[in-house]
C-alpha cells in the first residue's frame, strides 16, 4: 500500500514539473517583443509557416497577407514594413491606414508568408475557393534587400553619361532650381523666354537621375534611357515652332510595361528584359503626335505585383528595388512605384504609369504626387503589357493637377483645353468615407476638411461603402484567368522572344535567385487557371455591375458629387477600378514625425473625367500641400 502510494505522489510532482516547466517557457516566448510591424493600428494575425499547397487560400490582391523585413542599411538595424501592393484587396485597404516602421536589431531578413486559417468557404478573408497550388516554386536562397535593391547600373548610366558630354554639366546645375517642382507651363514659359531650351532641360533630368537614381541615395526609378533625346531635344529647339502643343519638348518617362520601338519592354521580368517591340504603344504615338519626348522607362512592381505575394512593393527582377524618396523607411507602393518617384523627383516632366487595381493611385498618395486613373475605357491599353486587357488603364503622374489634366487630354484624345478652374468645388457634395483614416480626427483631416470647406463644398462625413468579400474573392480567381489568356494572346501577337506564361515560369526556373528571387507562385497559380473565356466575362460583368450598383447608390443617395478617402486605406480605391469609375490622389500633407506623406483620393461618377479633376484642381490651390522630397541620403 504505501509502495503504490509513493509511486502515485511521484507521478503526480513530475506531471505538475513537466507542466510548470512547458508553461514557463511558453509563457517566456509568447511575452517576448513582437517583432513585425503592422500598417494598421490593429494587431495582425500571428505568421505561421506556409504549405506550399495552401498558396490559394492565401491568395490576395495587394494584400497585407504577409509582413517581411527589410535589411536596407541602418547599421545593425533591420527596416521592418507591411506588405502592399499594387494589385489591392478590401481587406489591405481597410487596414492600411498608416505605414508605421520599426527598427529591430535583427539582421537575418526572410520574406515571411502568413497562413490563413480560414476554410475554402470562408470568403471574407478573399480565399480562393476550390484552388489548390500544385507546386509553387520557392527561391534558392533568400538574401538582404541591399544586395538585391540595384541591378545593372551600366544599362542606365551609359546612354546618360553619352549625351552629358555634350553639355556643359556647370550650366546645367546653375538652371536646375528652375526645373526643379516646375510644372509644365513654368518649363515652357522658361523656354519661350529664352531662360532655358529643350536640350537643356532634357540634360537636367539626365544628370538628376545620374545623381540621385543610379548614384546617391540610388532610388532605382528608372530601368531605361534612350539614347537620343538631347539630340531629339535640340531639333525642337532649332524648330522654334509656334502654337506648340502643351506637351511640346515636355520629356516623359513611361512605366516599362508600356510597349515602344526604341527601347525595350519588360514588365520588369528578366525573361523579357531586352526585348523591343515592333510598334509603339497607342498611349505613346498620343504622346509623340503632341511633341512630347520619350526620355526612359520606369522601374515596376514585376507583372504589376502579379509574380508573387513575397515580392516587396517596387522590386522587379530586371532592376532591383526602387525606394521612396522621402525616406528610406517608408514604402515606395506599387507598381507604378518608378513613375510615382521619377514625378516627385523631377526626373522627368510627367511620367505615364497603369493601373488594374490602384497601380497609379497607391503610389501616388505615397510619394506626393498627383496620380490620375481615368474612366474604363477613355484611355486605350493597346500595346501595353497586360494583366487583365478588360481593368487594365494608363494614366499620368504628374507634380500639379493641372499637368495631369493636360496630359489626360492626350491620352484621352479631348480637343479642349479650357482651363481648370479654382471654383470648380463651390456648391458641390463632397462624401468623406470613414472606413480608413477619415475615421481619426488627425491635424491633416482637419484641413483636408477645412480646405474643401474653403474652397466652397459641403462636407458630408460619415460616408461607408459595402465590404463586398464576394467580389474580392471572385475578383483574385478572374485576375488571374484573365492574366494567363490576355499575356499569352499579347506575346504571341507582338512576336515576343517569350511566347507564353508557361515558357517565362520556365525561364526563371534556370537562374532562380534572379529572375525568381522571392518566388513565382502568382505566376503558376495564373498558369493552372481554368476558367474559360465565357465564363472569365460572365464573372466580369457581374462584378463590375456589383460596383457600379454599390458606388451609384451612394453618389445617388446622398446627392454626391464625389466621395473622397484620406490616406491609402479606403473600400473606395478597390471598388473603383473594377467598376471603371475615376480616381484622382491628390498630396494632402505629411507625417510631423516620419515625413510620410499623405494623401486625398477623389472619386466621381464614370465618365466625369475631367469635372473631377477641376473639383481636384479647386482643393489642391486651396491646400497647396506639396512639397518636393529631399534627395540626401536619409
Amino acid at each position: 500500500m504505501k509502495r503504490r502510494i509513493i509511486i502515485i505522489c511521484a507521478t503526480v510532482i513530475t506531471t505538475f514539473s513537466v507542466t510548470g516547466t512547458y508553461l514557463y517557457l511558453t509563457s517566456q516566448q509568447t511575452s517576448a517583443p513582437e517583432r513585425t510591424s503592422s500598417i494598421s493600428k490593429k494587431d495582425l494575425p500571428t505568421s505561421k509557416p506556409k504549405d506550399s499547397n495552401q498558396h490559394d487560400k492565401d491568395k490576395k490582391i495587394g494584400s497585407n497577407k504577409e509582413n517581411f523585413k527589410l535589411e536596407t542599411g541602418f547599421g545593425n538595424k533591420t527596416l521592418e514594413v507591411g506588405r502592399l501592393t499594387g494589385r489591392v484587396s478590401q481587406e489591405s485597404v481597410h487596414k492600411n491606414k498608416n505605414f508605421e516602421i520599426k527598427l529591430t536589431n535583427d539582421k537575418t531578413v526572410a520574406a515571411k508568408k502568413k497562413e490563413n486559417s480560414k476554410p475554402n468557404n470562408t470568403l471574407p478573408s478573399k480565399v480562393k475557393p476550390g484552388k489548390v497550388n500544385p507546386g509553387k516554386q520557392e527561391p534558392t536562397e533568400e538574401a538582404p534587400i541591399q544586395d538585391i535593391n540595384f541591378y545593372d547600373k551600366e544599362r542606365v548610366m551609359d546612354p546618360i553619361d553619352a549625351q552629358l558630354e555634350s553639355l556643359d554639366i556647370a550650366a546645367l546645375e546653375e538652371k536646375e532650381h528652375l526645373v526643379i517642382g516646375a510644372d509644365i507651363a513654368k518649363l515652357q514659359n522658361l523656354i519661350t523666354t529664352n531662360q532655358l531650351s529643350y536640350k537643356e532641360l532634357a540634360g537636367i533630368y539626365l544628370n538628376r537621375i545620374k545623381k540621385h537614381d543610379q548614384n546617391g541615395i540610388m532610388l532605382n526609378a528608372i530601368t531605361e534611357i534612350i539614347p537620343t533625346i538631347i539630340a531629339e531635344a535640340e531639333q525642337l529647339d532649332n524648330q522654334n515652332e509656334s502654337n506648340k502643343p502643351a506637351l511640346y519638348g515636355m520629356p516623359v518617362v513611361l512605366k516599362d510595361n508600356i510597349g515602344t520601338i526604341t527601347l525595350p519592354t519588360s514588365a520588369g521580368t528578366v525573361a523579357l528584359k531586352d526585348w523591343v517591340m515592333e510598334k509603339d504603344a497607342a498611349i505613346v504615338d498620343k504622346l509623340k503626335t503632341n511633341g512630347a519626348l520619350i526620355l526612359g522607362k520606369t522601374n515596376m512592381s514585376e507583372w504589376a505585383a502579379a509574380m508573387d505575394d513575397g515580392v516587396p512593393n517596387g522590386y522587379s527582377g530586371k532592376k532591383g528595388r526602387s525606394k521612396n524618396p522621402y525616406s528610406s523607411e517608408l514604402d515606395p507602393l506599387g507598381s507604378s512605384s518608378g513613375s510615382a518617384t521619377a514625378a516627385t523627383c523631377d526626373f522627368a516632366a510627367i511620367a505615364i504609369g497603369t493601373e488594374t487595381n490602384g497601380s497609379i493611385i497607391l503610389p501616388a498618395g505615397a510619394q506626393s504626387v498627383v496620380g490620375f486613373k481615368p474612366s474604363q475605357g477613355l484611355v486605350s491599353n493597346e500595346g501595353i503589357i497586360p494583366l487583365s486587357s478588360r481593368f487594365d488603364t494608363p494614366g499620368p503622374l504628374t507634380r500639379t493637377v493641372t499637368d495631369a489634366y493636360l496630359t489626360t487630354n492626350v491620352l484621352m484624345d479631348e480637343a479642349s483645353q479650357t482651363p481648370l478652374s479654382k471654383d470648380a468645388l463651390k456648391n458641390k457634395r463632397i462624401g468623406l468615407l470613414s472606413d480608413d483614416e477619415s475615421n481619426e480626427e488627425t491635424a491633416i483631416l482637419k484641413k483636408i476638411k477645412k480646405d474643401l470647406t474653403t474652397a466652397g463644398a459641403t462636407v458630408i462625413e460619415g460616408i461607408t461603402l459595402e465590404e463586398l468579400e464576394q467580389v474580392d474573392a471572385d475578383y483574385i480567381t478572374l485576375l488571374n484567368a484573365d492574366f494567363k489568356r490576355d499575356l499569352n494572346q499579347f506575346l504571341q501577337i507582338n512576336r515576343s522572344p517569350m511566347s507564353t506564361l508557361e515558357s517565362i515560369i520556365a525561364f526563371n526556373k534556370t537562374n532562380p535567385t534572379r529572375n525568381m528571387k522571392f518566388g513565382q507562385s502568382e505566376l503558376v497559380a495564373s498558369q493552372n487557371s481554368t476558367m474559360t473565356k465565357q465564363e472569365a466575362d460572365n464573372v466580369a460583368n457581374e462584378l463590375i455591375h456589383i460596383t457600379q450598383n454599390e458606388l451609384d447608390s451612394v453618389l445617388q443617395n446622398e446627392r454626391l458629387d464625389a466621395i473622397v478617402s484620406a490616406g491609402v486605406g479606403g473600400s473606395v480605391k478597390f471598388l473603383a477600378p473594377i467598376a471603371g469609375n475615376p480616381e484622382l490622389t491628390i498630396p494632402a500633407g505629411y507625417d510631423t514625425e516620419s515625413n510620410q506623406p499623405k494623401s486625398l483620393t477623389f472619386v466621381s461618377k464614370r465618365n466625369t473625367d475631367i469635372a473631377l479633376l477641376n473639383m481636384g484642381y479647386a482643393y489642391e490651390q486651396i491646400s497647396k500641400n506639396r512639397k518636393n522630397p529631399v534627395l540626401t541620403n536619409q
